[in-house]
């Protein structure tokens, strides 16, 4: 107790010391520099040169706007907290994915921001945005547990696995159903079939264990029937990203070119206006390919319905009518019923199944890279997935994917995509035409009355399930008469002929939209200098023209923006222009403003904004990823009017920005004079890609960006064509304006040799052209250069300044002759010509007659001047020609076939042989890169499977005249598919191409032919193709690909081989009948061969051939003859057909034995050597030690036996016994001992008399002798001592614990006596007997005192135990002297005195500074006194017990101690007194007891 006052006056003493204040704690950690994963992306940057200049907008950065913390899925509405349901999920969809999570990030950080921030925090995918606030995030648990650290997230919520789920799948939990299966998406949103990240999955492995018939038409797409039941199971599996029901598709002109203004733009331009160029894709039921309006216009044809490669148009002739109403000539009809755009070519996709006539595909992803990777830029579909009420589905996704790819226009050429909004009126639009990208088209009346202003009444309406404006836009959709296909079974109509059909339905708007669009893409092109347009210019030129219809109502969901006009797209009046932009892009936060000066009030200002949006998403409930606003504003800088906030069809000011569309407008009726700015601010930006690039089209006053382009036509007229000096010669020019603006007021000069004629003033509108003349009189004789200028003061912006000048030579009549020809420029076309031929006119130029000659060199290539020695002839060379005659003379130059790609030229000279006057004309040869394909494929008829894939392999060599590439075409018979393995654009393809060829060069095909898996008849012939298209020329090399359906043999026999034929007598005649099915698909004749037979068996009346039908069973069978000694065995037979194929059949016959055993004991034999003729003659058998018994058998039948020995003992898993000899045959009349050894064990019961049986059997023969043995008695006991090498104290209680068990088979009941040594009072607590079972233990307690230091020996023993094995046991103790303690004063005077004058010290300093005004606790907090006295171990604790602690001594503190549970000796608990910690020492001092049997004391 003293010490501890002691320690205490210390520890105050030392806080008196302390000045006052805050006590400061510097805690520094090591930092480690760590490898952070990051996502870093890198941008292609677009080629300015690869447009004309559009004058850059201004560019302004900013900010995203502020959102909710919110994601409105598909299942509901994810907030901060977590998921409110907005549908019922069943309790198999309502458990969370593990490796999804939906991430809720802060609304104040722009969402491309969060996007970097989220993919730079942990190693995942961001699988789709969920506006306004939501990531979907794919990742492992233990990447996606990090991302609640990072700052802008809010909430990481789990997710349902429903939210995968198509909502028709949630309410429908039984049966089965067609469903597709999709992958996730990477950043370049390519599906795949594993997730990555670290994830062990495969949608292969999936559709392999859920799906029945389970087919992938592309990478990371499954169609199969799934049972309902195992939905739930499947969907957890981290591939799957989505599963829906396989979608069933069904199909949804003569004044529809009026009624959309088509004849106006036709004529419009110089350059022909119908589609020329242009390729068109069409998705439909199938083509009549060979009706006269296609003119050789298509430029392929292909099925993409599964198993069926036709592309006939054999239901009602749909296919064949949409494609005429695109791009159809009028021919059969003396242009009546002409397409819209009769220039086009066509790619045709048949979607119908001839056998059906149902509607299949490969999907709208696999349809739209065929057609794109086929050179189509526009693609129209007037078919859907039914009335999907509005619903963004899947195949919505994958056209908004394709479509927002493409348009990335500094790496792709842009795609324009059609889709019939469907014909279900109120119950909205069909998928995949509710994509965002594409441009859907509802139907107007085409003729009758209310044309065109009144919609088609049965066009499907909007808007889209998550509010977007669709349609689009609408077109002529009732009463469209196009071409009736010759094939079509089921046509019928109101009115038809023999080559046309009436149809309705916005089957038939659509591509009359789509013949639209491909008018304004060639006008893109053409007029306005636009290479490769982006899809969304299209789509905004189209909008820009719309009409709206009726009342002035736009945009409603009936027609979206009007109907469409391509008079107001293309041709605007008087000084109105238009003006484009497809080659701008944005990204996050940014602003791009544009400026327009309106020079003439009163007249309406239309701006259109349209981009391909990235795609949405299912799991979604709002499909809008990157929000571009459009606004646009007065030239008082006060008025603003935002996209799409109309009223009575107009913009009007104020009103919230669109969130949903991707399509913005803003309309002014009267827009008055000044300057406009047009912003486009990049609001919300929740797609994966950096850039969103964007398409404006503008139409106003003085709004044009397109420039004029005057030119001269290549003719030069002079009259007279050879005037003599001093003659007025009449000098004429024409001049045209190529380009699409007009131009005023430009000059046009005319030169003779360097010297003005004179310079006229000229206007043009676009595609106008004027006849220019000058009177001009020669001063001198022979040739005189002429040239004309236009704009030869550059003074106008022309869209080419490279043609604006014409040259020509005339000839002022002098003696001398002329070479010319009208064709000086030849082209070779065929890469298999010869020769090539000019046409030349020789002309005496003089007015009196003379001799001539004319000859030519040999060809020159101008690229590198080699000279080259082909040969040339002249039909003559020598002429006599009267005043100003001209002669024709013909060249015909011979050369390789074909020769090398380049431009030769040679001169033709004339001469004047009378004057010697030469001419000379320059003949330019120009050899392009020519196609010449040599097909080679590796044998004539292909054998394939019927039932599995055959690979087989085509090659193709480039034979023209230059690197190219080719295209590859297969052609599939009927229930066939032929696909590419690696050339197309996805395994199994059907088209692909074969990549670069150098000239010679090679390359191979591999095929995969895909059967119908039928067992189709060996030996039936189907006929397939290969075409290889030329991309230099419109050649194609066609080979057909002749396929033989080989063998299958499958042959089964009831019953199966390796049987048994059971108890068979040895002198039985063994009928054996076989039926053997024959599931292949040929005729089998077998031979049947005798491979074994057992011993004593023969075959009565031989083998018989086997003839087995394909499809049929056959029964067989054979007769066996035993000889009454016949043996067991194997009797074996092989069939084989004379061409190797053969099946075994095998059997073995169980021959009944006639032998006769007999089984009797014969010996006990001990391992003393007792023996005896019983088994008790011995008396009682040991335990633990061997003994032999044995046994004789004899045979007494008449034939030998063949037996196997087993001796069966007790199965109590300790017996051993074995028979190490046995007999493996006996014969008849023989006998034999067998001997066996057996040991019985330690746990088998005294007295006991178990049984053991002998047991031989063979051929169907058994015997078996048992006999009793009677188990000796042993008695054995096991001690053990708890408490190993036990110690004790002097004078101190000591109790040890004893454990003891009857390890015998006897009953043990004996009294437990103890010696120890004298006065060390030994006692054991429980009785003193020992009654002890077989396997029964029990323990005893012993206490005892020593009375002295010193060791000693305790020893306990059963009395009278002398045959009971181990009956004592003894142990040895450790005995420690007793503690001392020091009585000397000095020991605690001395500390006293000591501490009595700190205490001095101590208080006289706490006195002075009270004095001043002080307080303890201004001194340091009741926390910081606390810690430092916690820190001397001083805390205050309730000691002086006087019970003393075992290890250190000192006293323990009552009610916070520990006591032995054995000894009751008393210990500090760890940590109240520094180094004591008895845990550490693991058991009692006092007593040896396990430190586990402490208690609370």
């Amino acid at each position: 107790m003293g010490q501890r006052i002691a320690v205490a006056l210390i520890g105050l003493f030392l806080i008196s010391l302390i000045p006052a204040g805050d006590i400061y704690i510097n805690q520094s950690e090591d930092s480690t520099e760590t490898l952070d994963w990051s996502v870093k992306r890198i941008e292609i940057a677009a080629d300015p040169n690869s447009i004309q200049d559009l004058h850059s907008p201004t560019v302004t950065q900013g900010f995203e706007r502020v959102r909710d913390n919110t994601a409105d899925s598909s299942i509901g509405v994810y907030t901060e907290s977590g998921l409110i349901p907005s549908i019922h999920l069943p309790n198999s969809l309502n458990h969370p994915r593990w490796d999804l999570a939906m991430v809720i990030v802060d609304g104040g950080v722009g969402i491309w921001d969060a996007r970097l921030e989220v993919e730079s925090s942990a190693e995942v995918e961001i699988r789709t945005t969920i506006p306004p606030s939501g990531f979907l995030v794919q990742g492992t648990t233990e990447e996606l547990d990090k991302l609640a650290a990072n700052s802008v997230v809010i909430a990481v919520h789990p997710v349902p696995t429903g939210l995968l789920v198509h909502p028709l799948l949630t309410v429908v939990d039984e049966g089965s159903i067609m469903v597709e299966i999709l992958g996730w998406k990477d950043d370049n949103l390519q599906r795949h079939m594993e997730p990555g990240l670290g994830l062990s999955s495969s949608l292969t492995d999936v559709a392999g264990e859920w799906l029945t018939d389970g087919w992938s038409p592309e990478e990371g797409r499954y169609w199969g029937e799934i049972e309902l039941s195992n939905l739930a199971d499947m969907i957890e599996d981290p591939a799957v990203a989505y599963v829906a029901p396989l979608p069933v598709l069904e199909l949804k002109n003569d004044n529809a070119r009026t009624h959309m203004g088509i004849n106006s733009v036709e004529s419009f331009f110089i350059t022909n206006i119908d589609g020329t160029g242009q390729t068109v894709a069409v998705g439909d039921s199938g083509i009549d390919h060979d009706h006269g309006d296609f003119n050789n216009r298509i430029a392929g044809r292909t099925s993409v319905t599964p198993g069926d490669s036709s592309t006939a148009d054999l239901s009602d002739g749909h296919g064949t009518h949409v494609a005429c109403t695109v791009l159809g000539s009028g021919m059969r009809s003396s242009g009546n019923y002409e397409g819209v755009a009769p220039g086009a070519d066509l790619y045709f996709q048949a979607m119908e199944d001839d056998d059906t006539g149902a509607l299949y595909s490969y999907g709208i992803n696999s349809m739209l890279n065929s057609a794109y990777n086929a050179g189509a830029r526009l693609h129209t579909n007037s078919w859907g997935a039914g009335s999907g009420f509005g619903s963004y589905s899947t195949q919505s996704e994958d056209a908004d994917d394709r479509t927002s790819t493409w348009d990335q226009y500094w790496n792709y050429d842009g795609m324009t995509v059609l889709f019939a909004a469907g014909n279900e009126r109120n119950d909205g639009v069909s998928p995949p035409g509710t994509a965002k990208n594409v441009i859907t088209v509802g139907g107007h009346k085409n003729r009758y009355s209310g044309s065109p202003d009144e919609m088609y009444y049965w066009s499907s309406r909007g808007p889209t399930d998550d509010g977007r404006l669709k349609p689009d836009l609408v077109g002529p959709g009732d009463g469209v008469r196009s071409c009736l296909s010759q094939e079509a079974e089921q046509a019928s109509s109101g009115w038809s002929n023999n080559w046309y059909i009436e149809y309705s339905g916005t089957s038939m708007a659509t591509p009359a939209a789509a013949g639209a669009a491909t008018l304004v893409r060639q006008y893109l092109m053409e007029v306005a200098n636009r290479p490769a347009p982006q899809g969304a210019l299209v789509k905004a030129l189209l909008i820009l023209g719309a009409e709206d219809m009726g009342a002035r109502n736009i945009p409603n969901n009936d027609e979206g923006w009007g109907r469409v006009n391509l008079v107001n797209s293309l041709i605007p009046d008087s000084d109105e222009g238009i003006f484009v932009d497809d080659r701008s892009r944005i990204s996050s936060g940014q602003t791009k403003e544009y400026t327009f000066d309106i020079t003439r009030g009163a007249e309406p200002l239309k701006v259109v904004l349209a981009w391909s949006d990235y795609p949405g998403s299912s799991q979604s409930t709002n499909q809008l990823r990157n929000d571009l606003n459009l606004e646009v504003i007065h030239p008082n800088g006060g008025t603003s009017f935002k996209g799409n906030v109309f009223s009575g069809g107009k913009s009007i000011a104020g009103g919230n920005f669109d969130d949903k569309n991707n399509v913005e407008v803003v309309l002014i009726d009267n827009a008055g004079v000044g300057t406009w700015t047009v912003r486009v601010t990049d609001d919300y930006h929740g797609g994966s890609r950096t850039w969103q690039p964007y398409a404006l089209a503008v139409r106003g006053v003085n709004v044009n960006d397109l420039s004029p382009d005057p030119s001269f036509a290549p003719d030069v007229t002079i009259n007279p064509p050879i005037p003599q000096i001093g003659d007025s010669v009449e000098i004429g020019v024409t001049v045209e304006n190529l380009g699409a603006g007009s131009v005023s007021d430009f000059e046009v000069m005319a030169r003779a040799d360097g010297s003005l004629i004179s310079t006229q003033t000229i206007s043009l509108s676009p595609g106008e052209s004027i006849d220019v003349q000058w009177n001009w009189t020669p001063s001198t004789e022979g040739l005189v250069d002429l040239s004309f200028h236009l704009d030869p003061n550059d003074l106008v912006e022309e869209s080419n300044e490279g043609n604006n000048l014409l040259t020509h030579t005339m000839i002022i009549s002098a003696p001398g002759v002329r070479v010319t020809s009208d064709e000086p420029f030849m082209t070779l076309g065929e890469a298999d010509d010869s020769s090539t031929s000019w046409d030349l006119i020789l002309t005496n130029t003089a007015l009196f007659e003379t001799n001539a000659t004319i000859v030519t060199s040999s060809p020159v290539r101008l690229s590198d001047g080699v000279e080259f020695d082909w040969y040339s002839s002249l039909t003559s060379n020598t002429f006599n020609l009267l005043e100003a005659e001209s002669v024709a003379v013909g060249l015909t130059l011979i050369h390789p076939t074909p020769p090398e790609p380049g431009t030769y030229v040679m001169t033709v000279t004339g001469t004047d042989i009378e004057n010697d006057i030469e001419s000379e004309l320059d003949l330019y040869f120009n050899v392009p890169i020519l196609a010449s394909a040599d097909v080679l494929i590796t044998s004539g008829q292909i054998p394939v499977s019927p039932i599995s894939q055959t690979q087989l392999q085509v090659f193709v060599t480039n034979e023209g005249n230059g690197p190219q590439t080719y295209d590859v075409e297969l052609s599939s018979p009927a229930g066939w598919h032929l696909g590419l393995d690696t050339l197309g654009a996805f395994e199994g393809s059907s088209h692909g191409s074969t990549g670069t060829l150098a000239v010679g060069q090679s390359r191979a095909i591999d095929i995969t032919v895909n059967p119908p898996g039928a067992m189709i008849p060996a030996g039936s012939i189907f006929d397939a193709g290969l075409t290889v298209h030329s991309r230099v020329s419109s050649d194609s090399w066609s080979v057909p690909i002749t396929l033989e359906v080989m063998a299958i043999d499958q042959l089964s026999a009831t019953p199966i081989s390796d049987g048994i034929q059971y108890e068979v007598a040895p002198d039985e005649s063994l009928n054996l009948e076989i039926d053997f099915l024959n599931s292949g698909n040929r005729h089998l004749t077998m031979t049947p061969y005798q491979r074994a037979i057992p011993s004593g068996w023969s075959i009565v009346g031989g083998l018989n051939t086997l003839e087995a039908p394909a499809g049929e069973t056959t029964t067989w069978s054979v007769t066996l003859q035993g000889n009454g000694r016949a043996t067991s065995g194997d009797f074996k037979l092989r069939f084989a057909t004379d061409d190797g194929f053969s099946l075994d059949w095998n059997r073995t016959i169980d021959v009944l034995s006639a032998a006769i055993p007999s089984l009797a004991f014969h010996e006990v034999v001990l391992a003393d050597g007792t023996t005896s003729q019983t088994p008790l003659g011995v008396g009682a058998h040991p335990v633990g030690t061997g003994f032999d018994l044995a046994w004789e058998v004899e045979n007494e039948g008449t034939s030998t036996w063949r037996p196997t020995t087993s001796i069966i003992v007790p199965d109590n898993g300790d017996w051993e016994a074995n028979c190490p000899s046995t007999p493996s045959t006996l014969a008849a009349g023989a006998s034999s001992i067998i001997w066996c050894t057996i040991t019985i064990p330690l746990s088998e019961q005294a007295g006991s008399e178990p049984v053991v049986t002998l047991r031989m059997e063979g051929e169907g023969v058994v015997v078996e002798n048992s006999i009793s043995l009677l188990v000796d008695s042993v008695s054995a006991l096991d001690w053990d001592l708890r408490t190993k090498d036990p110690i004790a104290h002097e004078n101190y209680p000591v109790q040890l614990t004893i454990d003891v068990e009857n390890v015998g088979n006897s009953q043990i009941n004996h009294k437990l006596e103890v010696n120890a040594p004298s006065d060390w009072n030994v006692f054991i607590d429980d009785e003193l007997l020992v009654i002890l079972s077989p396997g029964e233990s029990r323990s005893i307690v012993i206490q005892f005192t020593p009375d002295s230091g010193s060791d000693g020996t305790i020893e306990l023993f059963l009395l009278n135990g002398e045959t009971i094995q181990d009956s004592s046991f003894s142990f040895e103790v450790d005995v420690l002297p007793a503690r001392g303690e020091s009585n000397s004063m000095a020991s605690t005077v001395i500390p006293i005195l000591v501490i009595l004058l700190i205490v001095i010290l101590a208080g006289g300093g706490f006195y002075v500074f009270q004095q001043k005004g002080g307080s303890l606790e201004s001194i340091m907090s009741n926390e910081a006194v606390s810690k430092i006295t916690e820190s001397l171990n001083i805390a205050e604790k309730e000691s002086g017990s006087g019970i003393e602690c075992w290890v250190c001594s000192g006293d323990i503190i009552v009610g916070e101690a520990l006591a032995c549970g054995s000894c009751g000796a008393r210990y500090h608990r760890p940590g109240q007194v520094g180094g004591c910690d008895i845990l550490s020492l693991g058991k009692c001092l006092h007593c040896n007891a396990d430190w586990d049997e402490l208690v609370d004391a």
